[in-house]
């Protein structure tokens, strides 16, 4: 192999790791998750979770999301309106991560554009008591605050979301609606209607 194309082959090596590395740099940060004693073990919880991006050629998504908390874990079954899982969040000990549902991946992709991480924190955000969240965030570049009648959160002073009304938790059936500046996404979280026996 002649020297110029070695000298071609690490030079382009080296760009595409200083690309990887700056795509590091731009990727989301991840809020410290706060502790699953902090929030009471609930019944499965029925919400309609409608993702709603900024970008307006992107259409809203409505999914039905069982969602338990219990046993040091976040679970969160997606389904589409229909009924069909489309992937089960999870978020324990070993981070998040989503499990295979019933449709494909590119399916999944469209219908579920978000990273789990991303997910996780949000549910995190909108279903944990705010003194939890404050004590996960103590020490680190992210912060709560309550300021009328929502709950704000920052990364280094920079507002990442809003999500009303501020007493939002797993133990009260209201509607929630997330704002979120930093996925350029709003999360309505509305309770399901329990059907009757």
């Amino acid at each position: 192999m002649s020297r110029r194309r070695i000298v071609s082959l690490l030079l382009g090596s080296l760009g595409l790791a200083m690309l990887g590395l700056a795509g590091c740099s731009l990727t989301p940060p991840v809020s410290p998750a706060p502790s699953f004693e902090s929030v009471a073990a609930t019944d499965t919880l029925k919400r309609r979770l409608t993702f709603m991006p900024d970008d307006e050629s992107q259409s809203s998504q409505t999914l039905i999301g069982l969602i338990r908390i219990a046993d040091r874990e976040l679970r969160a079954v997606l389904l589409t309106p229909y009924g069909q899982r489309l992937v089960t969040l999870v978020n324990d000990a070993k981070g998040s991560r989503y499990l295979a549902g019933d449709v494909p991946q590119a399916t999944l992709e469209k219908t579920l554009p978000v990273p789990a991480d991303w997910l996780a924190s949000r549910l995190q955000w909108s279903l944990w008591p705010v003194a939890a969240l404050r004590d996960a965030f103590a020490g680190s570049a992210w912060s709560i605050a309550v300021e009328d009648g929502s709950r704000i959160i920052r990364h280094h002073g920079k507002v990442m979301a809003r999500i009303t009304p501020a007493s939002a938790s797993a133990d009260i059936r209201q509607d929630v609606l997330l704002d979120d500046r930093q996925g350029r996404y709003r999360l309505h979280i509305t309770p399901l209607e329990e059907a009757a026996s």
